[in-house]
């Protein structure tokens, strides 16, 4: 369930956006799921609707959600290459930062090997 923290610095509507995010990815909110209004989730989270509203056009934007006009906001279903690409491109950013302080391919793919023998 989406939380917002009124005591971080983190804007509200990057945490807003941040916790439906994860609520898609844990399953909290599935494929299709309809999101509570913007002015009901401003309500929930004592918050402006302005504040929902950017964070629920940051979502479209991202292809997370979609609007359909005068119906409501709904989850889309998985992109499954943009996340791969987005681990791609993640990984590519760890490497050069791996290379840059002197740790081998050789060290990240057996932290890989490690990491995939425990999560198994």
């Amino acid at each position: 369930m989406v939380m917002i923290d009124h005591q971080n610095g983190q804007p509200y509507y990057a945490q807003l956006v941040a916790g439906l995010q994860q609520d898609i990815a844990h399953g909290v909110l599935q494929t299709d799921d309809q999101l509570p209004s913007v002015r009901e989730m401003a309500k929930q989270h004592l918050l402006n609707p302005n504040t929902v509203s950017k964070a629920y056009k940051q979502l479209e934007a991202l292809h997370v959600i979609r609007t359909v006009q005068g119906k409501g906001s709904y989850v889309n279903p998985p992109d499954r290459n943009a996340e791969r690409a987005t681990i791609q491109q993640k990984l590519q950013q760890l490497v050069q930062q791996a290379q840059q302080v002197g740790v081998p391919i050789a060290d990240l793919i057996t932290w890989l090997t490690e990491l995939e023998e425990t999560s198994s």
